[in-house]
């Protein structure tokens, strides 16, 4: 479809003995057709580059690698997110899903081991198969954290269970002296002289 030049658009506009013709394309139905078509086709184009970031998204977990990828600029990617709750939902799924690669690829290191290639004299000889003890242990705490956790409240669960039955036991001790369970006047705490 050609378009009409600019310059003699808008010279065809301001020319006055035109103008009821002007009028007459942007009503005729094929021009509303047209236009319909047209924002279709941006619409189509927008939801596009909405599913390409969101892919690019879920592969990379980078906003702006995901953006550059789609050919949408950054700050209309937050724009988009801001004003589609829809949209700003797939981003967060597209971001765990990110993550989900990024804590399987660090589980296979840790417990597949990556192969390392050794040299002897400039040329390989031969792999080692090398583990990561470290993200292991980050997978350990984030998974565990009550056992694996570092630090002051290392183990703070278990104290705080110890002191709740401490503080059970205290309160029963405590009832039992109370001098209103005091009737019939026998000591409260049996084997203790007053």
């Amino acid at each position: 479809m050609t378009t009409i030049g600019k310059n003699r658009f808008t010279g065809f506009i301001k020319s006055a003995k035109y103008y009821p013709i002007v009028g007459a394309l942007w009503e005729h139905p094929a021009r509303r057709l047209f236009l319909w078509v047209k924002r279709m086709a941006e619409s189509a184009a927008r939801t596009r580059k909405k599913r390409q970031f969101l892919k690019a998204l879920a592969e990379t977990g980078n906003v702006s690698e995901a953006a550059r990828k789609a050919r949408l600029d950054r700050s209309h990617a937050y724009q988009i997110r801001r004003q589609d709750q829809t949209f700003a939902e797939a981003w967060d799924e597209a971001l765990d899903i990110a993550v989900d690669l990024l804590e399987g690829e660090a589980r296979s290191r840790a417990v597949e081991g990556v192969e390392q290639p050794r040299f002897h004299q400039g040329r390989i000889c031969g792999t080692v198969r090398k583990y990561s003890d470290s993200l292991l242990m980050f997978l350990l705490r984030a998974h565990r954290p009550e056992t694996f956790r570092e630090g002051k409240d290392a183990g703070s669960d278990d104290m705080e269970r110890h002191l709740k039955g401490a503080k059970e036991k205290l309160a029963a001790r405590l009832e039992a002296l109370a001098p209103d369970n005091d009737s019939d006047g026998a000591d409260p705490v049996p084997g203790r002289d007053q």
